[in-house]
C-alpha cells in the first residue's frame, strides 16, 4: 500500500511542477509580447501618443489549472485608455494594429513552448 502512497505523490508532484512550468511560459511570453507590442508602438503613436507605449503591460493569473494572460494597455496608466483608438483606429487616425502584428507569432511561441513544458514531465 505504501508503494502506491508513493506514486500517487510523486505524480501529484510532477503535475504541480508541470502546471508551475506552464505558468513560467506564459508569463515569459506574455512579458515578451508586452515589449514587442510596446516597441512597435513606439514607432506608430507619434507625439501624441509618447507615452502610449508604456502603458502597454502583462499581466498573468493562475488559479488551480486555469491560466490567463492580459497583455495590451493598461487603462491606469497614461494614454493607456487611448489605446482602442491607438489599436484599432478612431474618427482621428487609421488603425495601428500594433498588437495585432505579433499576436500570431506569440500563439505559435506560447503554444509550442507549453508543449515543449508539458512534454519534459510526461515519461
Amino acid at each position: 500500500m505504501s508503494e502506491i502512497s508513493d506514486l500517487g505523490r510523486d505524480l501529484q508532484a510532477e503535475a504541480a511542477a508541470m502546471v508551475a512550468d506552464v505558468v513560467r511560459v506564459f508569463d515569459s511570453e506574455g512579458r515578451e509580447f508586452a515589449r514587442q507590442w510596446s516597441r512597435t508602438a513606439r514607432l506608430t503613436a507619434g507625439k501624441h501618443g509618447k507615452h502610449y507605449p508604456k502603458s502597454i503591460t502583462h499581466e498573468l493569473t493562475a488559479v488551480g489549472l486555469v491560466v490567463q494572460l492580459d497583455v495590451g494597455p493598461e487603462r491606469g496608466r497614461l494614454q493607456g485608455s487611448m489605446g482602442r483608438g491607438f489599436e484599432f483606429g478612431s474618427v482621428n487616425q487609421r488603425p495601428h494594429l500594433d498588437g495585432a502584428r505579433h499576436l500570431r507569432a506569440v500563439e505559435r511561441r506560447i503554444e509550442r513552448a507549453a508543449d515543449a513544458a508539458i512534454e519534459r514531465h510526461i515519461p
